[in-house]
């Protein structure tokens, strides 16, 4: 919800800046307002970017794994070695979940398509002796 206040705020400081020039030189609003909704655009992706993320803790890949450890109390290299162990093994597992997955949903075929396939590859070999038959005549 934060991002949506910020665009609020920055089209309302437009309209602000968009008022101002009408009420002190009214015969630039059709030179200003062009560049105003031109500058709306890099001003709400500059206070996003900043404002945006500053409240989601960041997502950087240099970041070390939250583990409900307080802030302030360092880990030992062995322990560190334990914890992203542990999550390999979690994400492996994982993995191996979803490629079973993956494979049933490959497998399971409903009746209807295998019949439908079956009719595709009877009427394949049909049209390909016809051709067949064509050509030799």
């Amino acid at each position: 919800m934060r991002g949506i206040s910020m665009n609020r705020n920055i089209l309302l400081g437009l309209a602000v800046a968009g008022l101002v020039v009408l009420a002190v030189a009214p015969g630039l609003v059709g030179s200003v307002l062009p560049l105003l909704l031109v500058a709306a655009c890099p001003l709400m992706m500059l206070f996003m970017m900043r404002g945006g993320h500053g409240g989601h803790g960041g997502h950087c890949s240099t970041e070390p794994a939250r583990t409900g450890r307080p802030a302030g109390q360092e880990v030992s290299r062995d322990e560190q070695l334990v914890e992203l162990k542990a999550q390999l093994a979690s994400l492996q597992d994982r993995q191996e979940a979803l490629a079973r997955e993956i494979a049933a949903l490959e497998a399971a075929t409903s009746p209807a398509v295998r019949e439908a396939e079956a009719v595709a590859r009877v009427a394949e070999t049909r049209a390909q002796s016809d051709q067949e038959g064509q050509q030799r005549s």
